[in-house]
This record gives C-alpha cells, structure tokens and sequence, in this order.
C-alpha cells in the first residue's frame, strides 16, 4: 500500500494541479500576470505534492519527470484562451491521447499516461456547467438544477469500465473512458454552435474584453 500511496495522490494532485492553473484569472485582471502565473501555479501545486509524499517519507525521484506532463496541461490551458467550449474540446482531447498512451504502452510510461488524465479532467465540469446553462434566461436557476441532479456519471461509468474490463482486462478497458472523453468533445462543439445560433459567442466575448 505505501508503494501505491503516493501515485494515487498524484492522481489527485493531479486534479488540483489542473484546477490551481484554470483558476489564475480569477486572481488578477492583470493579462501579463496572467501569464506567469500559468507557469507558477501549476508548479506551485506540484510541489505541494512533492512536499507531502516528502513528509510521508515516499521516495520523489519517480515523479521529478511528471513536471513535463504539467508543461503539455499548461500549453492546453493557454490554447483555450478561456473559451468554455474551447477548453472541453481540447482537453478532451489531451485526454484521449493520454488513456490512448496509457493503453497501448507499459510500464512507467502507461502509469503517468492514465495518472495526467486527471490533469485534463480537472476542469471540465465548469467548462460542461457554463455551456449547458448560458441561454436559459429565467429558466438558469431551474436548468442548473436539472444538471446538478443529473450527476451520476461516477455511479455507471465505473461500473461500466469494471464490466468490460472482464473481457479486456483493465488496461484496454480505458476505451470507456475514451468514448466519454469523445462525447464530451461532441458535446462542446454542439453546445458552441447552438449558443453562437442564440447569438452567445464566447469567443467573440472573450476576444473583446482582451
């Protein structure tokens, strides 16, 4: 179990990584600031990590190599230039390389491969929230209600990898996960064009208030 331990929680660092580096702009309105702290925060979060598995007594020189998976989630978050419906197609797409490396390669590689997805879900559901509710209007209270109680996605899919593990095993049974990550990109590109068709273009709002 201590072998593992620490993996796990990258896996989790992982998620509050990706969630410190989409988080920045809610920290100064600053462009140039902006920027740097792209680069800092994600790092910031990664030693954090370091600093725990540290104090666990968890040998750190396995994962001094992850800190270049945080450049690809930094690089991501750049390209999406806050758009919403940009962010979820690209990282979910990130996503799919990912479980696509992790399935079809071993050893350490495959490891980090399936752990840095967490980089990429980190922050969809924001990204799933603002596209499912903008345009409702009056009706944005009752929509997000409808959204919140229709989080169960952890209850089937989970079970669903389980099922089809047992004919795969578990490393090809991340297909699931890649068929979610596939939808999800359909997702942002269908919600992106029915807003843009109400006249709601978030990248056109967030071109001009740059």
């Amino acid at each position: 179990i201590k072998d593992i331990a620490p993996y796990i929680s990258l896996y989790w660092a992982s998620m509050m990584i990706g969630r410190w580096t989409g988080a920045v702009e809610a920290f100064t309105d600053n462009i140039s600031l902006q920027k740097v702290l792209r680069f800092v925060a994600p790092y910031l979060a990664f030693g954090v990590f370091l600093l725990v598995n540290a104090i666990a007594d968890h040998d750190l020189a396995p994962f001094y190599v992850y800190a270049a998976i945080i450049v690809v989630l930094i690089v991501a978050d750049m390209s999406s230039k806050g758009s919403p419906a940009r962010m979820l197609l690209i990282f979910s797409g990130v996503g799919i390389a990912a479980l696509l490396v992790g399935m079809f390669t071993t050893g350490m590689t495959s490891v980090y491969a399936f752990t840095s997805v967490g980089l990429f879900c980190s922050t969809l559901w924001p990204c799933i929230f603002t596209l499912a509710v903008s345009g409702l209007g009056k009706n944005t209270s009752q929509g997000s209600s409808y959204l919140i109680m229709m989080i169960m996605g952890g209850g089937i899919i989970s079970w669903l990898q389980g099922y089809v593990s047992e004919f795969t095993g578990i490393q090809y049974s991340y297909i699931v996960g890649i068929l979610c990550f596939a939808y999800l990109a359909f997702y942002a590109l269908k919600a992106s064009s029915i807003l843009k068709s109400q006249g709601i273009n978030f990248d056109e709002k967030i071109s001009g208030g740059h």
